[in-house]
């Protein structure tokens, strides 16, 4: 029963920020960047233990700034 009510968190929240965002761009686009650095964290968490180090931070950390700098190369391109 709990899990079937935590299923609509999802739909109410975007519900939620379409009415109460839909005039303010900075705070959606603040949200969906925030949003995007943890799901690039994620992945490359998954990416990480072919890196060989147990409970570390550092090779998830290191992609993500190889995947900042070779993005922020093409965009300077």
């Amino acid at each position: 029963m709990l899990f079937t009510l935590m299923s609509l968190i999802g739909p109410l929240s975007g519900i939620a920020g379409f009415l109460y965002l839909a005039d303010k761009p900075e705070a959606v686009s603040e949200i969906m960047l925030f949003a995007a650095g943890g799901i690039l964290y994620s992945v490359f968490q998954d990416i990480a233990p072919q890196a060989k180090l147990e409970k570390h931070w550092l090779p998830a950390m290191g992609a993500i700034l190889g995947f900042m700098l070779g993005l922020l190369g093409h965009m300077a391109s």
